[in-house]
């Protein structure tokens, strides 16, 4: 059966070319036959035709039994496996059967043990949660005893800053007595520069009206001679003008001479001589030259101008020299109240360190920080300055190799617009005063 399972299948086409030699033959007997066709081409006829469908089907006949033939041996194949499946699985099912009485034995001891585990896992309930008791007392313990040294670590603390607390406040509070002692002593201060500059004012308005009063009694005198003065020189100049004008009469007669002196005043200083650069003509000549009446007017002009002492106003003193009068102190004009970088010139440090020293009354609680560009400094964070004193404040490196460009800010926020920018040289000091208004 596995032989002719594994033959391939019969080929149909040489019986098929064998059926179409034969219906050849016999349509080639007719043909050659006379008609009508007797007894031996006629059989020969239906012989060739018989045998072609024969051979026609035979191929397909025996391929028709083969296959039959090998679906029965598949199904007796099949039936086999299926028989051994069966013994198979008969001897499985004896196992199993077998097996039953131990499954069975296992099953009961799992149901003694399911019925004593709740026992034991109580008993393991218990253990644990008398194990967490044990843990919590004795971490209660520790933690009790932790809360206890915090607590006096913490207290000590608290202590220690109460005790600078109220020694803050004590020297606070003695500061303040002092600042109040000082501003009492100022204010009286203030109150005697006041009352001695009101006295000083009072005093120095009366010395200024005796000397006004001095001033105008001896520009009277003056006023007074340069009027008689005038008056000799019109009299002089009309006698020589009636001793010029032609008369058969008229003699010619000497001009009296002009005063050379004033009169003797003692509050008055003697004026320079009337008659300067003027040299009278001679009687009786006419001459080209302007008229001495014009001349002499113009010397008794001169002479009027630089007797007449000028008076100039005082210039009005400015509201600093006001308060520098009455208070008796000297105060700070606005330019110099307002501080600027160029408050000290920079100087050579001693250990050769660049520094800036800063003086700024801020506050408690404010610090001074510097922006710039620099070794350590930059244009977005500030560096807090050391606090030296009480508005003294202090920035220096070592490291500064070239000048370095830099500005104050209070609180790292504010920024110092009366100082502005700085500019430091390596191994300089530069002292200013900075103000945060």
């Amino acid at each position: 059966m596995s032989l002719q399972a594994e033959d391939p299948p019969l080929n149909p086409w040489p019986f098929l070319v064998g059926d179409t030699a034969l219906l050849a033959t016999a349509c080639l007997i007719s043909s050659q036959a006379s008609a009508p066709l007797t007894g031996p081409a006629l059989v020969a006829i239906v012989g060739c035709v018989a045998l072609g469908a024969v051979l026609a089907v035979l191929p397909f006949l025996l391929n028709y039994t083969r296959r039959q033939e090998l679906a029965l041996a598949e199904r007796q194949r099949e039936i086999a496996a299926l028989a051994q499946t069966t013994t198979t699985s008969a001897e499985q099912i004896s196992i199993a059967v077998a097996s039953l009485h131990t499954i069975a034995e296992n099953a009961a001891r799992s149901i003694k043990l399911g019925e004593q585990l709740p026992h034991k896992i109580q008993e393991k309930i218990n253990d644990f949660k008398s194990q967490l008791n044990e843990v919590a007392v004795t971490e209660n313990e520790a933690l009790a005893q932790e809360i206890n040294t915090l607590r006096a670590s913490e207290t000590e603390r608290l202590e220690t800053a109460l005790t600078g607390v109220r020694k803050t406040a004590a020297d606070l509070a003695m500061i303040e007595a002092v600042s109040r002692k000082h501003l009492t002593e100022l204010n009286e201060s203030l109150a005697r520069f006041v009352s001695s500059a009101e006295q000083a004012a009072r005093e120095a308005t009366k010395t200024i009206e005796i000397a006004r009063t001095a001033a105008e009694k001896s520009l009277a005198a003056t006023f007074a001679t340069l009027d008689r003065k005038l008056a000799a020189l019109t009299e002089r100049i009309a006698a020589h003008d009636v001793g010029l004008a032609p008369s058969a009469e008229a003699k010619p007669t000497a001009l009296p001479p002009l005063e050379t002196e004033p009169p003797s005043n003692a509050n008055t200083p003697a004026p320079p001589s009337e008659n300067k650069g003027v040299s009278p003509p001679p009687a009786f000549v006419v001459s080209t030259e302007p008229s001495p009446a014009a001349a002499l007017n113009s010397d008794a002009n001169l002479l009027v101008a630089e007797e007449k002492p000028a008076r100039k106003r005082p210039a009005r003193k400015s509201a600093a020299t006001d308060n520098e009068l009455m208070l008796g102190i000297d105060l700070p004009s606005d330019e110099s109240s307002q501080l600027g970088p160029d408050d000290s010139t920079p100087a050579v440090s001693a250990d050769g360190l660049t520094r800036l020293l800063v003086t700024a009354y801020i506050g408690i609680g404010n610090k001074l920080y510097v922006r710039g560009e620099g070794p350590g400094l930059t244009w977005d964070r500030g560096v807090p300055l050391q606090f030296v004193s009480i508005g003294k404040w202090r920035w220096e490196s070592a490291d500064v190799t070239a000048p370095v460009t830099l500005k104050l800010y209070k609180n790292d926020v504010y920024e110092c617009a009366a100082v502005g920018p700085l500019t430091l040289t390596p191994g300089h000091q530069q002292e200013v005063t900075a103000s945060f208004n």
